[in-house]
């Protein structure tokens, strides 16, 4: 028997061009992601360029000072006259006010016929202060101008240190320093004061290149219990200090 039933393809629905949901989900947050890193790695890249170039210009600012010794100057205490001590009334290291007795010396002068005369000559301290030293021993002879003994006056401490003529052209009274010591706790802040001319031919401790720089504490009771001769590291911020004062050493450009 013939068969009669007719056959159709059924038709095909054609593909759709816009691609799934998931699938365009996903594609857009790869896309975002990737964006993201680039933009993180970049902002990265900056920020650390930038602290580099902070770092450099805070070392640019500091000048190292290297070794600074917190000295005095030294008050001597002298006779008049020639004499021998007969007392001494103070020790190392002792406080004493102004005016205060340090010791006597018997001095021999003449009278109005040439006859010798001894009388007493009583030491006293001109100002307050701090013996350095033991004064010398009873029984020993001073001439004018050898020191019965010698004090410092404890608020009246600076700083010494040296610094190159390169840094020291960079520097100018009133800037900041900020100085430590070892198995000190803290630091101390003084200001630069001044550099100290180097006249004549005279030896000095001070390096050829450099000169003798003078620094003052910021606070008298940070320094009033040290002992001179201590010695300090620290440096100097140049962004410190008033901007309209000169330089320590002119530089002739």
């Amino acid at each position: 028997m013939l068969d009669t039933t007719i056959k159709t393809d059924t038709p095909r629905a054609p593909a759709s061009a816009t691609p799934a949901p998931g699938r365009s989900r996903r594609g857009t947050f790869r896309k975002w992601r990737a964006r993201f890193i680039v933009l993180v790695l970049i902002a990265g890249a900056g920020y650390a360029g930038y602290l580099i170039t902070r770092s450099k210009a805070g070392e640019a600012a500091e000048i190292d000072l290297g070794t600074v010794t917190l000295t005095s100057q030294v008050v001597p205490v002298e006779t008049p006259r020639p004499g021998q001590v007969m007392s001494v009334d103070v020790t190392a290291a002792e406080r004493v006010e102004a005016g205060q007795k340090l010791g006597t010396v018997q001095v021999t002068t003449t009278d109005s016929d040439g006859a010798p005369v001894l009388s007493t000559v009583v030491l006293s301290a001109p100002r307050t202060g701090i013996v350095v030293d033991d004064p010398v021993t009873v029984g020993s002879t001073l001439q004018p101008g050898q020191p019965f003994v010698e004090l410092y006056d404890p608020t009246k401490l600076t700083f010494e240190g040296q610094v190159s003529l390169t840094d020291l052209a960079e520097l100018s009274p009133g800037m900041t320093a900020t100085l430590k010591a070892e198995g000190m706790r803290g630091s101390i802040w003084a200001t630069v004061q001044r550099a100290v001319p180097r006249v004549g031919d005279t030896e000095t401790d001070v390096a050829a290149d450099s000169l003798r720089i003078v620094l003052v504490p910021m606070n008298e009771a940070d320094v009033a219990r040290l002992v001179p001769g201590l010695r300090f590291t620290g440096t100097v911020d140049t962004g410190t200090g008033p901007a309209d004062r000169p330089k320590l050493v002119y530089v002739n450009a």
